[in-house]
């Protein structure tokens, strides 16, 4: 039986060890709720252009370094700049010999090819021999002749690219035949880093790929994050409104990004397959918001090229919305645009218009 000095010890050692536990829980919980809010940031340029991210999560630092690799793989697989990627193997082999690719690869392939036949052919990742022969990216951008058009649009058409299921390959059907998936890598690019993302624990954040907007969740203060519109016609830094996105991807395709000009015309990077010249529609600039990455780069390209009358048809769709602007400096927004967007009243010369 214990004594009363010894009942004290006793209740003394419990104490301590309830106290030590209490201290340990809590350091638990406030260690786990430091990790869930970690904020990191990072800057990368890939697939000549700068990506950003910031993200939030219980392992933000991991999250960024791991988004980073990611892109860096991806540009390494699918660049026509890369000698030694997925996607020039098949062009150097065009006409020749089916290439075996990585599943990633190969799925990619297989929905730009669904995504070519969605357009009827107004996107077509066939169209290498037309970026290469106008070379509006690269460091001497020029305006070809008629018939070195016509010679490459005879290459274009994405019902040559052959797709070989049971062992993943892939083959272009004539030879000088290219592809070029410019019109949504980086859609596709982001839709992966995002999901990685979110496998390290990212429950808040974004990534901005070029004129992709990649958002998880809300910020920590429980409200959407933010974007302004760029005003094509204007400086890099002045915006037609701010949209709010949560969840969501944004693309943005214009004419002034990536252009030349040449006797007072100005040529920018968004080739018609249709006509071999670049886009000529009466659109300078599409967004498109869109649960799906690689969807949303895809529509943005595609109702550029189509033009505002084609595209104000996709007004009611349910799964994608959309922000128009003409070269009159008309604003057309559909429904679900028309709820996350506040125009910039300070924007010259533009005109707002809700077409739902």
């Amino acid at each position: 039986m214990l004594n009363h000095s010894g009942k004290k010890t006793v209740i003394t050692v419990v104490a301590s060890l309830i106290l030590l536990l209490f201290l340990a829980c809590f350091g638990f919980y406030w260690d786990s709720r430091e990790k869930e809010w970690t904020t990191s940031t990072g800057s990368i340029f890939v697939m000549d252009t700068f990506v950003d991210q910031k993200l939030s999560g219980a392992d933000s630092k991991r999250a960024v370094e791991t988004v980073n690799q990611l892109l860096l793989d991806f540009e390494n697989r699918i660049s026509v700049y890369r000698s030694s990627s997925e996607i020039a193997g098949i062009n150097q082999n065009a006409g020749v010999a089916y290439v075996k690719v990585s599943p990633e690869t190969f799925q990619l392939l297989k929905t730009a090819k669904e995504y070519c036949a969605l357009s009827k052919g107004l996107f077509d990742i066939t169209i290498g021999p037309l970026t290469d022969l106008w070379n509006i990216t690269g460091a001497n951008p020029r305006v070809p002749d008629e018939r070195e058009i016509e010679a490459a649009l005879e290459l274009v058409n994405y019902e040559d690219l052959l797709l070989r299921e049971e062992d993943c390959s892939v083959m272009l059907r004539r030879q000088g035949q290219s592809l070029n998936l410019g019109g949504m890598a980086k859609g596709a690019a982001g839709a992966l880093a995002i999901e990685v993302a979110k496998s390290c624990g990212v429950h808040s954040g974004y990534l901005s790929v070029g004129g992709n907007i990649f958002t998880i969740g809300k910020k920590e203060d429980g409200s959407s994050y933010r974007f302004g519109v760029r005003d094509p016609r204007g400086e890099s830094s002045d915006y037609i409104g701010i949209v709010e996105l949560t969840d969501t991807t944004m693309a943005t395709s214009g004419d002034y990004e990536r252009y030349f000009e040449e006797n007072g015309v100005r040529y920018h990077h968004i080739l018609n397959p249709d006509t071999g010249y670049p886009g000529d529609s009466d659109l300078i600039s599409v967004s498109v918001i869109c649960e799906d990455g690689a969807m949303a780069d895809f529509l943005s390209t595609t109702l550029f090229l189509a033009g505002k009358e084609k595209a104000i048809e996709y007004a009611e769709a349910e799964f994608f919305d959309f922000i128009l602007i003409d070269r009159e400096k008309n604003v057309y927004l559909s429904k679900g645009a028309c709820a996350c967007f506040t125009p910039n009243e300070q924007a010259k010369g533009y005109r707002f218009i809700n077409i739902s």
